[in-house]
């Protein structure tokens, strides 16, 4: 027992996991960054280093803390913020390039009697195939299989269901939290769509890409929903410009 007490900090505990670098390995692909990237700059190269071979991106933590990294393809860029773990242990955060890619804007509803908010990812979704005449408006959306390009903010469907991410720097985001999705994007892959349609179950084959940029408004009514996409789309305009070099 004294040899394991033994250079252990009384203040801290013993628990300290030892800092271990880390290497992270993304895609270079249209898919994850919304390009293909040629370069990179990192803001504070004591934070991490990185370099592109080909389709990969890797990212290897240094030092304790958070950086960002902009990736370009010489016209167009994207930003990725870093965080490293006092573990070593890399999480990122991807802002793509959005360019041409179709963007679902996501709300947050009241939910049990307006004594608390959820993030309401299907009620998007059905919007976008509606607007786009793949469903109608007295449809539900029972299932939605789909691989998430940016799984810190949505993981990957499970059970037909949207699963959520972590926070910005790898902390598990619970039920009660789901705020902490605001104001970030995430693209997803889409496999297919289960509706319901009259009581009668059907699929929607949708191999495609959706970009879902999640809002920080709280809306009640539909017509309020009307009312912020009239304005975040102009917000997402600007975005497309702000993501393009000058």
């Amino acid at each position: 027992m004294k040899q394991i007490l033994e250079g252990c900090d009384v203040t801290s505990g013993c628990m300290e996991v030892p800092f271990q670098q880390d290497v992270y390995k993304m895609q270079n692909c249209v898919e994850v960054l919304g390009m293909e990237a040629k370069s990179l700059q990192i803001e504070n190269d004591q934070i991490v280093m990185g370099y592109i071979i080909d389709q990969s991106i890797f990212i290897k933590s240094l030092q304790y803390g958070q950086t960002n990294i902009t990736f370009t393809d010489g016209v167009n860029k994207a930003s990725v913020q870093v965080f490293v773990r006092p573990s070593g242990e890399i999480v990122v955060e991807v802002k793509p390039y959005l360019g041409d890619a179709e963007i679902v804007l996501v709300y947050y509803r009241t939910i049990l009697a307006d004594t608390a908010i959820a993030i309401d990812l299907k009620g998007a979704l059905k919007h976008y195939l509606v607007t786009h005449q793949m469903m109608n408006n007295d449809d539900s959306i029972a299932e939605v299989h789909y691989q998430s390009m940016h799984p810190n903010v949505l993981k990957d469907s499970y059970a037909g269901n949207f699963i959520l991410g972590c926070y910005a720097d790898g902390r598990e985001i619970t039920n009660v939290e789901e705020y902490a999705l605001a104001k970030r994007l995430v693209t997803l892959k889409f496999s297919k769509i289960v509706i319901q349609q009259q009581g009668v179950k059907k699929m929607i084959v949708l191999k495609m890409l959706l970009t879902f940029m999640i809002t920080d408004h709280v809306v009640v009514s539909n017509k309020e929903i009307q009312d912020c996409l009239i304005e975040d789309t102009k917000e997402v305009k600007q975005e497309r410009s702000h993501l393009v070099l000058v």
